[in-house]
């Protein structure tokens, strides 16, 4: 039985891990094309973030800015970096849905993640340490 959790814990991170990627790599093309040329420049990125942010696959890290920058405006501009922002850019509500699916996703599979290691380890200790 515990096997059978953690490899279907293990499994279900996977696939979700693997959802995203893709799901990244296609929001990447779509909104590299858009938003860089409004949101990708000198006072909400410094000269560093923006030549490693403009390279694969850091620039992957770019397009999650973006899309929690686009899923929730509100709470992002409260933040460091786009404080100063007075307008998000206006993007399509597909795309807007799109990035708060995306957004319920990673934090899904972040969960998905920890509570694997959590249950690995309780096993590893239950076993080892109190036995």
């Amino acid at each position: 039985m515990i096997f059978n959790i953690a490899v279907s814990l293990f499994v279900v991170g996977a696939v979700l891990g693997i959802i995203l990627l893709v799901f990244l790599i296609v929001m990447n093309i779509i909104l590299s094309k858009r938003l860089d040329p409004i949101l990708f420049k000198e006072p909400w990125f410094n000269p560093q973030q923006l030549t490693m942010f403009d390279a694969w696959p850091l620039s992957f890290i770019k397009t999650v800015i973006f899309m929690f920058l686009i899923a929730y405006p509100d709470y992002i501009r409260k933040k460091k970096r786009f404080k100063d922002l007075k307008v998000v850019p206006e993007v399509q509500p597909s795309i807007k849905l799109a990035c708060k699916i995306y957004t319920a996703l990673h934090l899904l599979t972040v969960f998905i993640a920890a509570s694997w290691l959590i249950f690995i380890f309780g096993v590893y200790a239950i076993d080892n340490w109190f036995s």
